[in-house]
């Protein structure tokens, strides 16, 4: 492990160091480009100031010099990269660079070691003027890197200074002193930006690793959750067609001619059928969930209504476990998205029924500064602190209640991730060994009132009569014959007609010039032949009109809830009831 991590450190600072060089030999390769035309016109300018006063033998060696080196530095120049990312090695190219400035630095302190003795006072300061220019910008161009700035550089300090203090005829000594102060402080700057500059890009190169290392992360993440997508798509598809075909068998048996025993055994296998649909509906939300296709409806409805539909729901559930079960809320209207809230506090409820023994489980529907608030509580096994910060994640269960109950633990990751959706707050409370309490703080606005009700003894009325479909004519796709004809049973007893459509789309087509209209599509989303998307789009071309669809499957991937939301179908997920395929056609041909 020690040999691991000082590889790592290794690796990085070869990498650190890499990066550094880059970028240095870009950025005097680039500024070097830049101040090509300058190198070029600087020696020419001379001549003319010069030619009078210093001799001709002199001035050509220079001017030949300077040529050679000019044409050396600019044919180095423009033949390396200068764009950091395209600089393979930095080290090559720093040495060319430094090369071919070196040289240029060198013919100016020549030139002043042939001309200045010979030059006038003014033509001097001329002369250092243009030294003291190309040093000032080697300061900002050159010093990035200390060998190619001193290699640049010296040559033009060392003479001109030697020269000045030398010549103490020729030149005042405050002139001397001048000079050299210059050179001083053009070595500081130069030694002050050096430093800057390394700090700043080693400063870059760690924020740009910070960055890659944050991408490579989120990128996992979006990878991991696509996987658990699939993963859930899949393992929830291949389960759910035979619980689906176990729901069908369940639902053509005829209970009451079975033995007494038998019909308690028969009572126990729905009831672990119940569980295990539970199971792939939490499955089956968080697919909703990560498809994104689970918009927001708000609008007014009655608390009470809802509080009366989750103690129908939950109330049932909880004394078969002995234990005292109340809701209670006011009498209020409240703006929101009703189906999304009786999820919340669905999953609530159940959380509490599942981990509570004994004693009992109240929830509260109150207002909170004008707005909707939960409460949940019940008295059962409670949550170690340890574990409440991991309780609302994704197929999280607590150790100690993981061989007492079955399920996924996905009940409370879909609350916080519903609460998220619609911008609610949920904070948890809880003691071991005593109970928990959560607490859910909604932006949904009520319309106030004093008047508490408790709604625990409050019934519903039945919803529906039999032979509520009566004259309706049911298309139905599927190609099991057993489902077929169960589907034939059931919604016949309701005073359906009942068409067996054919999943070949040229049989399919004969059928329907048959058939004088359709009140609804039933189909299955896979099979044997072709989808059930495919079917109903034919059917709706061939009537030119909309007709409400239902597709029943097992599939529960993300893209396949956009398909079906494109497709404005009512989606039915494996396993499915009969009633439950009753009460949807119900709903899509209005019936009263």
């Amino acid at each position: 492990m020690p040999n691991d991590r000082r590889n790592s450190r290794l690796e990085e600072d070869q990498s650190n160091n890499f990066y550094l060089l880059r970028e240095k030999a870009s950025h005097i390769t680039r500024t070097a480009r830049s101040a090509t035309i300058a190198n070029v016109l600087a020696p020419l300018l001379c001549i003319p100031a010069f030619k009078d006063e210093v001799n001709p033998m002199h001035l050509g060696i220079w001017l030949t010099y300077m040529f050679v080196s000019v044409l050396v530095r600019t044919w180095i120049v423009f033949k390396l990269k200068f764009k950091a990312e395209e600089i393979v090695d930095p080290e090559r190219n720093l040495k060319l660079m430094t090369l071919a400035l070196g040289s240029m630095g060198i013919g100016w302190g020549m030139g002043w070691v042939l001309m200045a003795p010979d030059l006038a006072l003014v033509n001097r300061v001329i002369y250092i003027y243009m030294l003291t220019a190309a040093l000032m910008g080697s300061m900002f161009a050159y010093s990035v890197n200390k060998a190619t700035f001193y290699t640049f550089s010296l040559p033009i300090m060392i003479p001109s200074l030697t020269t000045a203090f030398w010549s103490v005829d020729i030149f005042p000594w405050t002139f001397s002193v001048g000079l050299a102060t210059v050179y001083i402080v053009v070595l500081g700057i130069s030694k002050s930006f050096s430093q800057t500059f390394e700090e700043s890009v080693r400063l870059r190169f760690r924020n740009e690793r910070l960055y890659q290392e944050l991408a490579n992360e989120r990128d996992q993440s979006i990878a991991a959750n696509v996987a658990k997508s699939k993963f859930i798509a899949v393992a929830s598809h291949d389960l759910r067609q035979p619980m689906h075909a176990v729901n069908v068998y369940l639902d053509i048996v005829d209970v009451d001619s079975f033995p007494e025993q038998d019909k308690l055994l028969l009572g126990k296998i729905k009831n672990s059928i119940t569980s295990l649909n539970s199971m792939f509906d939490s499955l089956l939300n968080i697919s909703k969930l990560d498809a994104h296709v689970t918009p927001i409806n708000n609008r007014f409805f009655s608390l009470q209504e809802l509080a009366n539909t989750l103690r129908d729901l939950n109330e049932t559930r909880a004394k078969n476990k002995g234990l005292t079960f109340k809701i209670s809320c006011l009498d209020l209207n409240v703006f929101g998205d009703k189906l999304f809230l009786q999820q919340i506090i669905g999953n609530l409820i159940s959380n509490a029924i599942q981990y509570t023994e004994a004693g009992s489980i109240e929830v509260k529907l109150i207002t909170q500064d004008g707005c909707l608030a939960i409460e949940v509580i019940d008295t059962g096994c409670g949550i170690e602190e340890s574990e409440q910060q991991h309780i609302f994640g994704e197929f999280y269960r607590a150790d100690r209640t993981r061989a007492l109950h079955d399920g996924l633990g996905l009940g409370l990751s879909i609350v916080q991730r519903l609460c998220s959706l619609i911008g609610a707050d949920v904070r948890l409370h809880s003691k071991l060994g005593e109970g928990s309490q959560f607490v859910v703080v909604t932006p949904y606005l009520v319309s106030a009132s004093d008047e508490r009700i408790d709604v625990s003894e409050v019934s519903l009325k039945p919803l529906h009569t039999h032979r509520i479909l009566q004259g309706k004519y049911i298309g139905v796709i599927e190609d099991n014959p057993i489902i077929v004809d169960a589907y034939r049973q059931t919604l016949a007893s309701e005073g359906a007609y009942v068409f067996v459509l054919s999943e070949f789309e040229s049989e399919l087509g004969v059928q329907l010039e048959n058939i004088d209209h359709l009140d609804c599509i039933l189909s299955d989303y896979r099979l044997s032949q072709s989808t059930g998307d495919v079917l109903i789009q034919q059917i709706r071309e061939s009537y030119n009109e909309e007709i409400p669809a239902i597709i029943v499957t097992a599939d529960t991937s993300p893209s396949h809830f956009s398909l079906f939301a494109k497709l404005n179908v009512q989606v039915l997920h494996k396993p499915v009831s009969f009633q439950e395929v009753a009460q949807a056609i119900r709903k899509l041909v209005d019936v009263k």
